[in-house]
């Protein structure tokens, strides 16, 4: 049995920890954990906190530079890592922190099924501003490939091109401001979009997305080299 703080953080939960978020990575060159907590806690499968950092990670093909990342009160299955089981999160915890992405990793996350899902419910989200009914099954029609991005301080500009059912191309090309309004709220202002989707070029101002009670960034950088962001998440139980 191991009866010592600094066997069970360096012996069981650092590697179980490591173990857990490469598991959530595709790929990741340097990972750093700092474990904080007590033995009665840790006995009882609570961690005060953890302080994690990550070069060069990859997750579901966004690929980050650099994140620096903060969680407290975890509970895990510490009964079960002891037994050789993966970690697992016994309830919800928020991680705070700052994430940066340099604009060569922006470039090649436009590949991602997650960031062509977000420019996606983005488009949809503008077809209805506009007033184009049933916008989910309209885009459903298409295929989309994001290719270039180009940033300037607090503005992007995406290109690529999207495929019909006839299999003819077309060119979309999306340009916006990208600022903060709130902590829960990203501001798009302007945004145009130029694309067959829309009838005529759309320039809408102060186009607000709310990122919902589980994201909270309290600080966003953009500018021609790279994207910043600080903030905290709320990760689920498995």
């Amino acid at each position: 049995m191991v009866k010592h703080k600094s066997e069970i953080i360096s012996h069981i939960l650092t590697p179980a920890i490591k173990l857990w978020v490469r598991s959530q990575l595709q790929e990741i060159e340097t990972l750093n954990i700092e474990i904080h907590a007590g033995d009665r806690q840790i006995l009882r499968g609570k961690i005060e906190q953890v302080f994690l950092s990550a070069e060069k990670a990859n997750y579901q093909g966004i690929c980050i530079n650099h994140a620096q990342v903060k969680t407290e009160e975890i509970a895990v299955n510490l009964g079960g890592i002891l037994r050789g089981k993966p970690l697992k999160l016994l309830h919800p915890i928020f991680a705070e922190g700052e994430i940066n992405l340099k604009k060569k990793d922006i470039q090649k996350s436009l590949a991602s099924k997650l960031l062509s899902q977000g420019l996606i419910d983005l488009l949809a989200l503008l077809l209805d501003y506009k007033g184009i009914k049933n916008p989910e099954s309209i885009l459903e029609k298409y295929s989309f490939y994001w290719q270039n991005v180009t940033l300037y301080t607090e503005k992007v500009i995406i290109e690529g091109q999207i495929k019909n059912q006839k299999e003819e191309l077309s060119n979309i090309n999306i340009t916006t401001g990208l600022t903060l309004k709130n902590d829960h709220t990203l501001l798009f202002n302007p945004i145009e979009i130029n694309s067959i989707l829309f009838p005529e070029m759309v320039i809408i101002k102060e186009f607000e997305v709310d990122l919902g009670n589980d994201v909270a960034i309290t600080d966003l950088i953009l500018n021609e080299e790279e994207l910043s962001c600080q903030g905290k998440i709320k990760i689920v139980s498995d």
